[in-house]
C-alpha cells in the first residue's frame, strides 16, 4: 500500500484496507509465528513438525481470522475466541504445554499482529491514530482470549490425567503446600492465582481405606467431578496420595449450600467413604486453610465412623479444640473413663445412657425413649453417673464436663 494511497483513504477505509492485507497473508503470518513460537519458547521447539504446521500454525491462521472478522465495523470487542480456540487449549494439554507457555503464544500473536498493523497503516496521522487504537484493542482482544485459553486449559487438565489424577501432583502439592515442588509448578500456580482470588471452598473426598489407592482415587475423582463440579463455578480436582482434594470457585452463600449438599450425595452414593468440607475463604492462602480444614474434617469423620453425609469443619470444630487442649487426659479421667471401666465390668450401660441423654437435648423422656427404657431406669443411671464422676448430670457444669468429655472420645476413641 503506496503513502499516496494511504493519503487518499478515510480512516474507517484505512483500517479495512489493513485488515484486507492482513487476511491476505493470514498463512504467511501464521508460519512467522511459529517460528517465532519455536524460537522463543522451549515446549514449543520439542513439539513435532506436524503438530506445528498443522495444528498451532492453523489455530494462527483462524485467530487471525477471527480478528479480521470482529475488527471489520471497529474496534470494539464482540463474541468470544469461538470454540475451536478452547479445544486448541485443550490439546496444549495432551502435547505437555504448560499454560504459561501457552498464554505467551497469545501475546506474542498480539504483539506481531499488530507490529504488522502499525506497518500496513503508514506514518501519517491517521495512520499513527489507527496504531493506537490497533494496540489497544489487540491488548483487550489478548487479555479475553487469554482468559477463555485458561479456563479450557483448567477445565481439560481437570478431567484428563494419565496417571487418574486431574491436576497434575506437582501442582496440587504446590497449591496446598506453599513450597514450589518444581519449576513447572510454580508457574502453573501463579497462573491458577488469578482464576483463585474470589470465593472459595476445598472439599477432600475419602474412599474406602481397602480400595486400592489408585483405582480409588480415579473413582473419587470421577464422583467429585459428576456431583460437584457442575456446582461450582470453577473448579479444580487431584488427587494426592489416597485422598481427593477438590477446590471449588463460588459467588454466594447458596452454592455454598449446594455444594456442601453435593458432597453429602458423595457420601450417600458411596458407602464407606468420608468427605470433609472446609469453610468458605478466599485466595492460595485461602485454598491451604480451608483444605487443611476439610483434611481434620474427612480424617475425623473416618475415625469417628461417621456415616450418611459429609462433614463440615464448623461441625466439628468443638471436637478440634478437645483434641488439641493441653488436659485432655484429665478430661477424660474425670468423666468417661469410670463409665466404660463400669460398663465392661458390670454391662451397666452408662455410657450409651449418657450419650443418648446428650443427643436428645437432655430431655430425660426422649433419652427413655430411644433406649427403649423406664424413664425411670435412665434417671437411676445418671444417678450412678453422678457417684461415679462426682459429675452430676443434673447441674449445669457437671453436664458440661460430662458432654465435652463424651464428645471427645467421640472424636478420639482411645481410652
Amino acid at each position: 500500500m503506496t503513502a499516496a494511497t494511504n493519503a487518499s483513504l478515510t480512516y474507517d477505509q484505512r483500517r479495512r484496507r489493513v485488515l484486507e492485507r492482513i487476511h491476505a497473508r493470514r498463512h504467511e503470518l501464521a508460519r512467522e509465528l511459529v517460528e517465532e513460537y519455536r524460537t522463543i519458547i522451549a515446549e514449543y521447539r520439542e513439539l513435532p513438525e506436524s503438530v506445528l504446521m498443522r495444528d498451532v500454525a492453523e489455530v494462527a491462521v483462524q485467530n487471525i481470522e477471527h480478528l479480521v472478522r470482529m475488527f471489520d465495523g471497529g474496534f470494539d470487542l464482540s463474541g468470544d475466541g469461538g470454540e475451536w480456540l478452547r479445544r486448541s487449549a485443550a490439546r496444549r494439554v495432551h502435547q505437555h504445554v504448560s499454560l504459561p507457555s501457552l498464554l505467551r503464544t497469545f501475546r506474542l500473536w498480539g504483539n506481531h499482529l499488530w507490529r504488522t498493523m502499525t506497518e500496513l497503516a503508514g506514518d501519517d496521522e491517521i495512520g499513527r491514530r489507527l496504531a493506537v487504537d490497533a494496540a489497544d484493542a489487540m491488548m483487550r482482544y489478548v487479555d479475553q482470549v487469554s482468559t477463555d485459553v485458561t479456563e479450557a486449559y483448567i477445565r481439560e487438565s481437570t478431567s484428563v490425567a494419565t496417571d487418574g489424577q486431574a491436576l497434575h501432583a506437582d501442582v496440587l502439592e504446590t497449591l496446598l503446600v506453599g513450597e514450589p515442588v518444581s519449576e513447572r509448578a510454580r508457574r502453573q500456580v501463579a497462573v491458577l492465582g488469578s482464576t483463585l482470588r474470589d470465593r472459595l471452598m476445598v472439599i477432600v473426598v475419602q474412599p474406602q481405606s481397602r480400595d486400592d489407592p489408585f483405582t480409588g482415587a480415579q473413582a473419587a475423582v470421577r464422583a467429585a467431578r459428576n456431583l460437584i463440579g457442575p456446582l461450582a463455578r470453577r473448579f479444580l480436582v487431584g488427587a494426592r496420595g489416597t485422598e481427593v482434594v477438590c477446590i471449588c470457585g463460588l459467588d454466594t452463600d447458596d452454592e455454598a449450600r449446594h455444594l456442601e449438599t453435593a458432597a453429602d450425595q458423595v457420601v450417600s452414593s458411596k458407602p464407606g467413604w468420608t468427605v470433609g468440607i472446609g469453610r468458605v475463604t478466599e485466595g492460595l492462602e485461602g485454598v491451604r486453610r480451608s483444605y487443611a480444614e476439610a483434611r481434620e474434617a474427612a480424617d475425623l469423620g473416618f475415625s469417628t465412623q461417621r456415616s450418611g453425609r459429609a462433614v463440615r469443619f464448623a461441625d466439628v470444630l468443638l471436637d478440634q479444640l478437645l483434641r488439641s487442649a493441653r488436659h485432655t487426659e484429665a478430661l477424660l479421667d474425670e468423666t468417661v473413663r469410670p463409665l466404660a471401666d463400669y460398663d465392661s465390668r458390670k454391662q451397666a450401660e452408662l455410657l450409651p445412657t449418657l450419650r443418648a441423654y446428650v443427643a436428645c437435648n437432655f430431655n430425660l423422656t426422649k433419652a427413655a425413649d430411644h433406649l427403649a427404657v423406664n424413664p425411670n431406669t435412665v434417671a437411676y443411671r445418671l444417678r450412678r453417673i453422678r457417684d461415679l464422676t462426682c459429675r452430676d448430670p443434673s447441674t449445669a457444669d457437671g453436664l458440661l464436663l460430662l458432654a465435652l468429655g463424651l464428645r471427645l472420645l467421640d472424636s478420639a476413641p482411645v481410652l
